[in-house]
């Protein structure tokens, strides 16, 4: 199976120490290296939301935006993404999510059954420093307490179900989703405004998009030690709730972004996936802020052209082309695709198909 790891190639140096004690303002104290490229890439404050404690904020964000329609413990069912139904940022068309706030206090069970689940589905654990990054699959079960973590006493669960169209189908499959907890305190929310968060997650998409570096085996970690922090602050303002390597990998190419172009082909090598965890690859087109904005913003793999020679098509704009037009997407004005591969069959051995795909053009269609 073939992966997709995320982003551009070059590696800054940003050094993430012990966060038991806190700054003054009430945040871990952790000390970061920076080199003078890393600090290049570095927005200016927005408000008390800075370079050093972003990740943070981003998730406090996201805590504080679930939480303001139901309460901890709680699982919130999402419906399919559309452009109405989006739960977070660069949200994905082919999975259901399923979201809650859980306090982690006294310990939660945590399990995704595999009896009458014959789909990808996951919970995906997330610490309040936009760590941790626990998978559960089906068949699964774990326990957790609030000294796994990096920080903080409550996770966000961030549960993903494949949508195979069967929506009665989905909704159960939802249901299977299980949780147990010992504790129900409230999630005390920190001290950022909301606009300062989205301000300095629009400074950082920005650099993105102009080329600042971010690659996600770099930015999403288990702890601090695991992480660079550049990368850690890049992929949580551009896909914050993202997964690991190893159950997901992300290609950002330079070729699905920018202008917006003629009827045109994106023809890359198949990825190789592990089916028996319910493995596909998908692309999605998001808006320039990262979320969607076009009704027609999806393909996963068996929606996109099989050219027989280990090789599948996407088109872009090609929606007048009668032969063409059940695989292709249209895009705006600054538009920026992503391309997922879940599950991958061994992620370190598929860089070598990543990066063919992220060098590939959009070559012109010739009506």
């Amino acid at each position: 199976m073939k992966k997709i790891i995320l982003l551009s190639l070059v590696s800054l140096i940003a050094t993430a120490c012990s966060n038991a004690s806190l700054d003054a303002d009430g945040f871990p104290a952790i000390e970061r290296a920076s080199n003078s490229e890393d600090i290049k890439w570095q927005p200016e404050p927005s408000g008390n939301v800075t370079w050093a404690n972003y990740s943070i904020a981003e998730t406090d964000w996201n805590y504080r935006l679930l939480l303001k329609n139901t309460k901890v413990n709680q699982w919130v069912h999402q419906a399919p993404v559309t452009v109405k139904v989006q739960s977070v940022i660069r949200a994905n068309r082919d999975v259901a999510y399923s979201n809650a706030v859980v306090d982690v206090t006294k310990g939660a069970t945590f399990s995704v059954p595999l009896k009458n689940n014959a789909h990808f589905q996951i919970i995906h654990i997330i610490d309040e420093n936009h760590l941790f990054h626990k998978v559960i699959r089906r068949g699964e079960s774990i326990t957790i307490t609030a000294s796994d973590l990096t920080g903080g006493t409550h996770v966000y669960l961030l549960a993903r179900t494949r949508d195979t169209g069967d929506i009665d189908d989905l909704h159960r499959r939802q249901g299977l989703l299980h949780f147990e907890a010992n504790s129900s305190n409230p999630y005390v929310a920190k001290n950022f405004a909301s606009d300062d968060v989205i301000e300095y997650r629009e400074k950082l998409i920005h650099n993105a998009m102009i080329g600042s570096p971010m690659e996600g085996d770099k930015g999403f970690g288990v702890d601090w030690d695991d992480v660079d922090f550049h990368h850690l602050n890049m992929v949580t303002a551009y896909g914050w709730g993202g997964l690991s390597s190893d159950t997901i990998q992300y290609l950002d190419a330079p070729a699905l972004k920018g202008d917006v172009p003629e009827c045109s082909e994106w023809r890359v090598p198949n990825f190789d996936v592990d089916e028996a965890r319910g493995g596909y690859w998908s692309v999605t087109m998001y808006g320039s802020t990262g979320w969607i904005i076009a009704d027609d913003f999806y393909r996963n793999n068996d929606q996109m052209r099989d050219n027989g020679d280990d090789t599948t098509s996407l088109f872009i704009n090609c929606g007048d082309v009668a032969e063409l037009a059940p695989y292709s997407l249209e895009v705006k004005e600054g538009w920026a695709g992503m391309a997922r591969i879940y599950e991958p069959t061994d992620w370190k051995e598929s860089l070598k198909t990543l990066d063919k795909a992220r060098h590939t053009p959009l070559v012109p269609v010739v009506k």
